[in-house]
Formats: C-alpha cells, sequence, structure tokens
C-alpha cells in the first residue's frame, strides 16, 4: 500500500513537472518579447500597446493555468504578439522623431525634476504621454508638437531641479542668516554669501550643464551662509561696538586657516573655532604618536632584520618573498578593527576597504576624528614602497547617479590630497578614481547595507613585489 502511494505521489510530481515545462516552452517566445519591449522602455515610449500586449498575455497565462490548453489560448498569445509588434514599430517611431523629447525627459530624470520640480515634471509628462499616444495613432504631426511641449517641460523642469537641488540648501541657510541680522552684525559675510549664490545662478542661467562650478559657488553660499548665521548670534551676545566684532572673529580664523592649512585641512566655522582647534590638536597628537610608532618600529625591524639574515642561508628568495608579503598583510589586518575597515587580499591586490570612513552627507571634507584612521592609512602604505595605490570612492544608491559619482570623485581626491600632503607621496604614485553607486558590496534596500556602501577603497598593486 506505501509502494502504491509513493508511486501515485511520484506520477503526479512528474506530471507537474512536465506540464511546467510544457507551459514554459510555449509560452517562451511570447514573454522574451515582452521583456524586449520593457528593456527598450516601451511602457513609457509606447504605453497603450503595451498595456494590451501585458493584458493579452496576462489572459493566456490565466487560460492555460485553468486548463483550456494550447488552441483556447493563442488566440490570446496572438493578440499580445500583435501589440508586440506594434509597439516595437511606435518605440522605434518615437527614437526617431522625436529623440530630444526622450533625451530631455531622461535629463530630467536624472536631475530628480519629478522631486524638485513637480509641476514641471508633470506636465512634461502629460505631453509626453500624449505624444506617444498619437504615435501609436500614426500622428506624426501631433506627436512631433507634444513631443516638442513635452521638451520645453523637461527642460524648464530640469534647470529648475538643479537649481533647487543645488542652491535650495544654501538659499535657506542665506534666509536664517538674514532672520538673525546678519545684515547687521556682520555685512561682509552676508554679502558674500548672496555674491556666490547669484554667480551660481548665473552660471546655470547661462549653461544649465555648468553644474560642476555652480555645485561650488552654492557651496561657498551655503558655508558663508551657515558662517553669517554664527557671527550674527556671536556678535549680538558679545558686541557693543557691532561693525568691529566681525573684523575680530575673521582674524581669528584666519590665523587658524594658516595653521590648519600646513596640513591641508579646510576649516568651516560654520559652528565655531572648536573644529579646526580639534584639527590642529589632532594634528599634533597624530605627529607625537607617529614619532612613538616609528621609534618601536624602528627597534622592531632591526630584530625581524636579524631574523630574515639568519634565515637568509635555508630560504629561496620566492618562498621568502611571499612569507614577507603575508607578514605585511596579516600586520595590515591588524591595523583595523572590524568597524573601521576590511583588508582583501585578492589576485595581485590588496584593497583595504574603509567603510569606517564617514564624509558628512553629500560632502567630500575629511574630519578630524578620522585623522588617526588614516595615519594608520599610511602605514598601510609605508609595508609598500614604491607601489602603485588606487583610492576610489563608493556610494550608496540613493540620489542621482552623475551626483553620487561626483561626490565619489570628490572624496576619493579628498583622502589622496590627504595622503600626498603626508606621506611625502610622488604623486605619479597614487591616482584616485570615482565609481559612484556602480558597485555596492551590500544591498541598497537596507540602510545597513547602504552604510557599507559608502565607503573609500584602497587598492594596492602588489604584482612587483
Amino acid at each position: 500500500m506505501l509502494k502504491t502511494i509513493m508511486f501515485l505521489l511520484l506520477f503526479i510530481c512528474i506530471g507537474q513537472l512536465s506540464a511546467q515545462t510544457d507551459k514554459e516552452k510555449f509560452f517562451r517566445d511570447y514573454e522574451a518579447g515582452i521583456d524586449d519591449l520593457r528593456r527598450r522602455n516601451a511602457e513609457i515610449l509606447s504605453p497603450d500597446f503595451f498595456k494590451k500586449s501585458i493584458e493579452n498575455y496576462e489572459e493566456a497565462v490565466r487560460l492555460w493555468d485553468e486548463g483550456k490548453g494550447p488552441k483556447r489560448t493563442r488566440p490570446s498569445l496572438d493578440k499580445s504578439a500583435d501589440f508586440v509588434r506594434r509597439a516595437s514599430h511606435v518605440v522605434e517611431m518615437m527614437n526617431t522623431h522625436l529623440p530630444e523629447a526622450i533625451s530631455s525627459r531622461e535629463d530630467a530624470l536624472a536631475s530628480s525634476a519629478a522631486l524638485f520640480s513637480e509641476s514641471l515634471w508633470e506636465k512634461g509628462e502629460t505631453a509626453f504621454h500624449e505624444a506617444a499616444i498619437d504615435m501609436e495613432e500614426n500622428n506624426l504631426r501631433s506627436a512631433q508638437k507634444n513631443g516638442e511641449e513635452a521638451r520645453n517641460f523637461y527642460r524648464q523642469a530640469e534647470l529648475g531641479a538643479i537649481k533647487n537641488g543645488i542652491l535650495g540648501e544654501a538659499r535657506s541657510a542665506i534666509a536664517l542668516a538674514v532672520e538673525a541680522e546678519a545684515e547687521k552684525y556682520c555685512p561682509n559675510t552676508i554679502s558674500n554669501a548672496r555674491k556666490q549664490l547669484t554667480e551660481a545662478e548665473n552660471l546655470l542661467n547661462d549653461n544649465r550643464y555648468a553644474k560642476d562650478q555652480a555645485i561650488q559657488k552654492a557651496r561657498v553660499a551655503l558655508y558663508e551662509g551657515r558662517h553669517a548665521q554664527y557671527l550674527a548670534r556671536t556678535i549680538l551676545v558679545l558686541s557693543k561696538n557691532e561693525r568691529n566684532w566681525e573684523g575680530l572673529i575673521l582674524g581669528f580664523e584666519e590665523i587658524l586657516i594658516n595653521i590648519t592649512n600646513q596640513f591641508n585641512h579646510q576649516p568651516m566655522f560654520d559652528t565655531g573655532f572648536d573644529p579646526a582647534a580639534k584639527a590642529v590638536m589632532a594634528y599634533i597628537a597624530n605627529i607625537k604618536n607617529e614619532y612613538n610608532r616609528l621609534t618601536a618600529e624602528n627597534a622592531q625591524l632591526q630584530e625581524e632584520l636579524g631574523i630574515v639574515k639568519e634565515k637568509a642561508e635555508v630560504s629561496s628568495a620566492q618562498l621568502q618573498a611571499q612569507k614577507n608579503r603575508e607578514r605585511k598583510i596579516n600586520k595590515i589586518k591588524d591595523l583595523f578593527s572590524e568597524d573601521e575597515a576590511k583588508v582583501i587580499y585578492q589576485g595581485d591586490q590588496l584593497i583595504i576597504r574603509l567603510h569606517g570612513l564617514k564624509f558628512p552627507s553629500g560632502q567630500a571634507i575629511i574630519q578630524p576624528e578620522y585623522f588617526s584612521m588614516l595615519t594608520r592609512v599610511q602605514r598601510a602604505l609605508q609595508e609598500f614602497p614604491g607601489q602603485h595605490f588606487m583610492i576610489e570612492g563608493h556610494t550608496d544608491s540613493q540620489g542621482a547617479n552623475d551626483a553620487n559619482l561626483l561626490l565619489s570623485e570628490k572624496r576619493a581626491a579628498a583622502v589622496k590630497e590627504y595622503l600626498l600632503a603626508n606621506m611625502g607621496l610622488d604623486p605619479g604614485q597614487i591616482d584616485h578614481y570615482g565609481i559612484g553607486e556602480s558597485r555596492p558590496v551590500l544591498s541598497n534596500e537596507t540602510a545597513e547595507g547602504r552604510a557599507m556602501n559608502r565607503r573609500i577603497e584602497i587598492v594596492i598593486t602588489l604584482s612587483e613585489l
């Protein structure tokens, strides 16, 4: 009896697998056509035909699952295939006759126009949808008219989004400074903030794609706006002779700037003198720690040198080189905690993944609390004199891809400049590269994954060791 039951279960399973295989074969070509439409963005470029191709395909699946068989199912699939062909033709027509509207939509999308310029984006979407429907109805003239209207809306939306995205925070900072009576207590600072903001706006008005320059101007405007807030609050509390205090405070700032410039650090004063003072103290502490470390390491190296000489007669050059490499790698691993970095050895490369090196959101400024970590990075690089080092910047997938790519490059450049300033490396020995969001190590769907994806990687080439 048990054997009979097992045989029946096995027969049922085989039957189900066979039915599934038959269904996959029957639907395969039709499904491939729909997948191709998705890759070609037909849902946007031919929305009605694409929708009908999906509806008929899903109807065919329903009939098959109800046991209607190929004969009853095929008419719905044939209808789906017909709409796939028609949608494919419309996609080609849209790309041929409305390329500027399509590219303008992509540019607006990349600038987050749907978020920062919602009204214009929606108008562009409406006009673009009408153009696509016109093309499906073979009304080329109307499609081109609506496509031109969509292009104009998208370009306006893109410019608005760029301005809002780049300049919005700076405007807010300046507005808060005005509320704090910055015009009364620190007129030069608030004037400079407005000047930088105006120049950024003018750059975008003259050339919407001058984003890099506009970003730099906007960042200066943002900083000066915050700086003006701090100065106004401070002078209001401390000053009876208001206009003299601004010069005094700016003089103190200039002194700190001259000091911190000696170790390639750009101080910020929108929250006071403490960050700059801490940077100076951290740098001095690092110098002392580095001197003590070098003294101890020199004694250790002398001891290791004696050991190497003793083993030289019985060890081959190749074996010794391998041991030396492994020792260095293990030594580097010991420099960092799990929260700071992961050291990866693959092929002829050693990668120091600095997921613990954090930057302020949207910025590429190295904070003083990470000087100690970068000092240990210097120790790691000193293990491989003469080798080539690549500094890679990585981000998570939040925000526009172009903005993430630019931010990752600036952060990599900041680390490179810090190492050049503090190690005396040949500039040709070290490069930097922005990867952006394209090489995540974990899923960007979780906060933990995004945190790990925002990282700096130091890639050391070991091929010549």
